[in-house]
């Protein structure tokens, strides 16, 4: 409120009485101790009384409504109304004209995930959703972002110093070797792939900075064939575990770290890949 950036949706009030001129374009109330409620707003008003700022907001009145009336609008607003979905504010991102380091971070995982959606040689062709809530086997944009934007962050992301193209292949390699290495919990004959859930996608961006500088300091490369030729070395790791540890970022990390602690016992000690091309 300070910085003169109030939220831009209306405060709904409740008058026991008012006035609408004739032509509708004035209301007025008595100017008395509570001429009436506010039934959506109190926190905001509550802003703008501390930040003592001078701003202008819009208004939506009832005038005589009964108190069970305030009291369902106030349960239809905090309860049954229906946020937009995150993805949009995601979609939406490369419209803003000046952005945040997270919100640049954001729009490039946003675009990664849009190609990598579209890519009919791609491991994520057709299982992102960008708008729409996820079917099964599909992870949502919010997600895909969520657990990619501090991997390519400016300055201080894993994967910041390559390009988009890079980027891009780095995540479509990453996955089509666990395709390929282990077929069977990619493409499980019943169910949906643990690596196209919530929990499965986090472990596996979790673990993938480790398994990445192993791969690149082992074989000076990230191709698809250079990460399967590690990835066999841990071909008894039982993915089925994880179907069954429920949810969360907590159980997300230890399953990220389950993964990346078996990868790292059985392949040389990681000793870092720095450069800013990539034999992908």
């Amino acid at each position: 409120m300070r910085a003169g950036n109030p939220i831009p949706t209306s405060i709904l009030l409740a008058f026991d009485e008012g006035k609408i001129s004739k032509d509708g374009q004035k209301l007025t109330v008595p100017r008395k101790k509570n001429a009436g409620w506010v039934i959506d707003g109190q926190h905001r008003l509550a802003g703008i009384h501390e930040s003592r700022t001078n701003i202008n907001l819009s208004f939506v009145a009832f005038i005589s409504l009964p108190v069970e009336k305030q009291i369902e609008q106030f349960v239809k607003i905090n309860k049954e109304a229906k946020n937009v979905p995150t993805s949009l504010y995601l979609d939406l991102l490369k419209h803003l004209p000046v952005k945040t380091e997270p919100e640049q971070a954001k729009e490039r995982a946003t675009d990664i995930a849009r190609t990598l959606l579209k890519d009919e040689e791609s491991p994520f062709f057709g299982k992102i959703s960008i708008l729409a809530a996820p079917k099964p086997g599909q992870l949502s944009l919010t997600n895909f972002v969520r657990k990619v934007a501090p991997l390519i962050a400016q300055n201080k992301g894993k994967f910041h110093v390559y390009s988009a193209t890079e980027q891009i292949g780095i995540f479509a390699n990453y996955y089509h070797a666990f395709e390929h290495a282990f077929p069977d919990a990619y493409e499980p004959k019943e169910g949906t792939s643990i690596f196209f859930k919530t929990l499965g996608f986090g472990a596996l961006m979790n673990a993938l900075p480790t398994i990445f500088d192993l791969t690149l300091k082992i074989h000076k490369g990230f191709k698809v064939e250079h990460i399967v030729d590690l990835l066999k070395k841990i071909d008894d790791f039982n993915f089925e575990n994880w179907q069954s540890m429920g949810t969360g970022s907590e159980i997300e990390n230890m399953a990220g770290d389950d993964l990346r602690e078996k990868f790292r016992e059985r392949v040389e000690e990681a000793t870092g890949g720095e450069g800013k091309t990539l034999d992908l």
